[in-house]
């Protein structure tokens, strides 16, 4: 999964919380990251790994493979909602928002 393809769960915490179930994800962790393997790239593959298994490390390795925490999902799903939600959303496509969200983590975070 990519990031542009993670945008519409990230729309609805219901849906969310049904990829989480889906992924079987402890939703009881601190938090759920959304991790993008190798780079911080919007092409990149992405993982939702639970905070516990990243050691608290914004890069980290699982398994041989290197990734980088986006956001933690939760974070990740108020700023798509508070910047994008409403009226406002509507004028931005998934990719549009993906990218955006993307640079606020490289630049801004």
């Amino acid at each position: 999964m990519k990031l542009v393809d993670l945008i519409e769960f990230l729309k609805d915490q219901d849906i969310l919380e049904q990829l989480f179930e889906k992924e079987n994800l402890n939703t009881d962790s601190g938090a759920i990251n959304i991790c993008m393997k190798r780079a911080l790239d919007i092409e990149s593959d992405i993982g939702l790994i639970e905070m516990e298994k990243t050691g608290g490390n914004l890069s980290f390795e699982i398994n041989d493979i290197p990734y980088v925490e986006l956001f933690p999902a939760y974070h990740a799903m108020e700023i798509v909602e508070s910047y994008f939600g409403g009226n406002i959303g509507s004028r931005y496509n998934n990719l549009e928002i993906a990218k955006r969200l993307l640079e606020y983590r490289i630049k801004d975070a």
